[in-house]
């Protein structure tokens, strides 16, 4: 009988993947329980944290390895400029109210249409009783400085309402210079461990340019995939999960998460994915965390 011939190389690769596909979801805990074998822990959030503004990076006050809090300030960028401009539009702005806030043109205007009126009247009243001791010219001309008052309190009142809106003007002018201000200033968008930084301080960044790496590791994501034939998507949604890791010198550690994710997809070894999130915890005596991205974890979902 002739031998049969060895399978290629890609192909031993193949049957490989397919059993290793096929048994991380076949075997079960003593409880009865489902049990993902070789499941990967990975981040749930990270953040390349850009700056927002080109300039100069004068300051750093992080390090690669420190912990930092969401909206922590992790650097700065020359902000010397648009320091000056807030200085400047807080000046404009306070000219601004100020005039804004002064009725003295107003009360002016309002005192000479008084006067302007009373001298009209009293003309009225004497061409009344001596007729033409008041000529008809004179007369037009008191009611027209009459009419001229009312017009001056107009427009008292209406530079008054411009310079109102100028100060709110001015006002902008002062919150944009102090987003300038604020732009320069990198915060960590997530609570997390910086584990990388790109620049150092002194150097130039444009914006967009990658300051640091933020990673959050208190809270992680364990990725495996459940055989079709066996469980349904809506057998493990949202089920309680126990994740277990083996750390250097054979010591096991436990987790408890939660299914969050059933992809709806059946991959080509009849397995589709799956994903739950589980809360991370530090070591009492190193102050480390215990599971960490890049793990290969066993994962049992509860009932």
């Amino acid at each position: 009988m002739r031998p049969l011939p060895r399978p290629s190389a890609a192909t031993a690769i193949l049957l490989g993947c397919l059993a290793a596909a096929a048994s991380a979801g076949a075997a079960d805990s003593p409880g009865g329980d489902p049990v993902i074998q070789r499941c990967l822990v990975s981040l749930i959030e990270e953040a390349k944290v850009p700056a927002r503004e080109a300039g100069v990076l004068v300051e750093l006050r992080v390090r690669e390895g420190d912990v930092v809090e969401k909206g922590a300030l992790i650097a700065k960028i020359d902000d010397d400029q648009p320091q000056m401009e807030r200085r400047k539009a807080r000046a404009e702005h306070d000219q601004a109210v100020a005039k804004s806030e002064s009725d003295v043109d107003v009360r002016y205007a309002i005192a000479a249409e008084q006067v302007a009126e009373a001298e009209h009247l009293k003309a009225l009243e004497s061409h009344a009783k001596v007729p033409g001791s008041v000529t008809e010219v004179e007369r037009s001309r008191l009611k027209l400085n009459e009419k001229k008052g009312e017009l001056q309190i107009e427009q008292a009142q209406l530079e008054q309402r411009l310079n109102t809106l100028a100060a709110q003007s001015k006002e902008v002018e002062v919150l944009a210079a102090e987003n300038a201000i604020d732009r320069r200033l990198i915060r960590s968008p997530l609570d997390g461990v910086v584990v990388q930084l790109f620049p150092h301080q002194g150097e130039w960044l444009q914006p967009g340019d990658p300051l640091a790496r933020v990673v959050r590791t208190d809270r992680l994501r364990v990725e495996g995939y459940v055989d079709a034939a066996r469980l349904d998507p809506a057998d493990v949604s949202g089920r309680p999960v126990e994740v277990e890791v083996v750390l250097a010198g054979g010591r096991r550690e436990k987790f408890t998460g939660r299914i969050v994710f059933t992809s709806p997809l059946v991959e080509s070894g009849g397995d589709y994915r799956v994903f739950a999130e589980v809360d991370n915890r530090q070591d009492p005596a190193t102050r480390q965390w215990l599971l960490r991205p890049g793990q290969t974890a066993t994962m049992t979902i509860h009932k």
